[in-house]
């Protein structure tokens, strides 16, 4: 690039960045949109069964702070927080969805239907369909192989469901708490 044009381009980055009040490289911002890309895609995952959106988000995390080195990312505190929220969310994942069934009552078999419900319905096509329904059948199949009435088992697939619906919000506010970190540990701390 010539002198004159290299001059010409570092003039309008510097008046970009100041009308947004921000002062960021080409790289940077090329660094940022592809972590929120992944940020996007994290937040979509955590809404859907067996995806790992908050693994997803921690991905985008990880990536910045390795791509763009400590002066110009967040620190290794916000990186160990948010994979340690991750954790969380991933055992979550399994917990709440048993937890439901027992709470409403569901046996061992029940609750071990419903994870083999998840398990085998992943490989089912629609697999986002079957992601749901494996879950509610397996606990209805496990109550069922248990010895228990039907009225048993649904009470049990209800339960799987509520725990689900609970795993899902959990791991959406895991994953928007983990983006809302960044972006303060990145521009305001």
């Amino acid at each position: 690039r010539s002198s004159a044009a290299s001059d010409v381009y570092k003039r309008q980055m510097l008046l970009f960045n100041s009308d947004l009040g921000i002062n960021m490289t080409p790289m940077e911002y090329t660094a940022l949109g592809l972590c929120s890309v992944i940020f996007i895609l994290g937040l979509l995952g955590s809404l859907l069964p067996i995806v790992p959106g908050t693994l997803i988000v921690w991905v985008g995390v990880i990536t910045h702070r390795l791509w763009m080195g400590p002066e110009d990312s967040v620190t290794w505190k916000i990186v160990i927080i948010a994979g340690l929220l991750m954790l969380i969310g991933q055992v979550a994942d399994f917990v709440l969805g048993a937890w439901g069934a027992r709470k409403f009552g569901a046996s061992w078999k029940g609750t071990m239907g419903a994870f083999l419900g998840a398990f085998i319905g992943f490989f089912i096509p629609p697999p986002l369909l079957w992601l749901v329904l494996g879950p509610i059948l397996g606990a209805v199949l496990g109550e069922l192989a248990a010895g228990r009435t039907l009225q048993d088992g649904s009470k049990a697939g209800i339960g799987t469901v509520i725990g689900g619906i609970l795993a899902f919000a959990l791991n959406f506010g895991i994953s928007v708490s983990v983006i809302v970190l960044f972006f303060i540990d990145l521009f305001v701390a």
